[in-house]
Formats: C-alpha cells, structure tokens, sequence
C-alpha cells in the first residue's frame, strides 16, 4: 500500500479474466505489458487520458472493470536516479 503522496509502480494482471474489453483491452494489455506509474492522493484509483477520436469513449468506459485488485505492485527503485531528485532513467 502506499502511503498518501507517494508514487509507484504497478502492473495489471487481466490476462483471459475480464472478457469482453474489446477496444480497452488493447490499453489493458499495454497495462500489462508495460505497466503504469501511480501517484496515491488520497482519492479512489482511476485511469486517466487525453481525448482522442480513434478511441471509442464508451469502449473505453469499460476500464472502470478493471480495479485495484487487478493490479500488482512492482519494484521501481532501479529506475531511480538520486533518492533526493525526480528524475529516472
């Protein structure tokens, strides 16, 4: 769990077990792959993103399935640079 502020990294882990994404498992599967960075301010978890008229809004509507206990934490640290800085490789 983290810590209120903080930010790490997690990996979806939907494989065959949410059927019917269609369009949003392509972003599923990209969550899977590659992960996501997540930044804990208190509220409920969401996914966010900019518009874009390839997408199906209401295809993607069906990420609001895929919830925290899809997700696994992964370690980061060796993406870090300086403990006392933002920046990562």
């Amino acid at each position: 769990m983290l810590e209120p502020g903080a930010v790490g990294g997690v990996q979806v882990d939907v494989g065959d077990g949410i059927p019917g994404l269609d369009q949003a498992r392509v972003v599923a599967e990209a969550l899977k792959t590659y992960g996501m960075m997540l930044a804990d301010n208190g509220s409920a978890w969401y996914l966010s993103g900019a518009p874009d008229e390839r997408w199906d809004d209401d295809a993607l509507r069906d990420l609001r399935r895929v919830t925290g206990a899809d997700f696994e934490a992964v370690d980061v640290s060796s993406l870090m640079v300086d403990p006392d800085s933002g920046r990562t490789r």
